[in-house]
């Protein structure tokens, strides 16, 4: 298991497991931005369509609050969610989690920071 640790600007940490010798299949790339009180969030992630592994699952979270609805397995997932903060004043946790059918899988931590009118975080390989 190869278990790759990387420190954001904020300090917070985002993880990438992969059990499978280091193969990683899924390509990703998700950015959550602030405009005051207002969050767009964007992701794009992809499995090569000559493999058997599919997306397992996706949670995408800001303040808690899972901006993905009901998730089924398949091979590409690209979309916008939008939210509106519940305290644009305050920082405001960002989280994602993808897993495949097989072993891989990632999650990253980071936030929208409460200080700033505009913010935005992102989370790619």
């Amino acid at each position: 298991m190869c278990d790759n640790v990387v420190t954001l600007r904020s300090g917070d940490e985002w993880h990438l497991q992969m059990h499978d010798g280091g193969n990683m299949s899924v390509k990703y790339s998700i950015r959550v931005e602030k405009d005051g009180g207002n969050v767009t969030a964007r992701y794009d992630i992809r499995i090569p369509v000559d493999t058997s592994e599919l997306l397992a699952s996706f949670e995408l979270n800001v303040e808690g609050k899972n901006l993905i609805d009901t998730f089924l397995p398949q091979k590409t997932f690209t979309g916008t969610k939008f939210y509106i903060l519940t305290n644009p004043l305050a920082d405001a946790p960002v989280t994602f989690a993808i897993t495949t059918n097989e072993t891989w899988t990632a999650d990253g931590t980071d936030k929208l920071r409460g200080q700033k009118t505009y913010d935005d975080v992102s989370f790619s390989n």
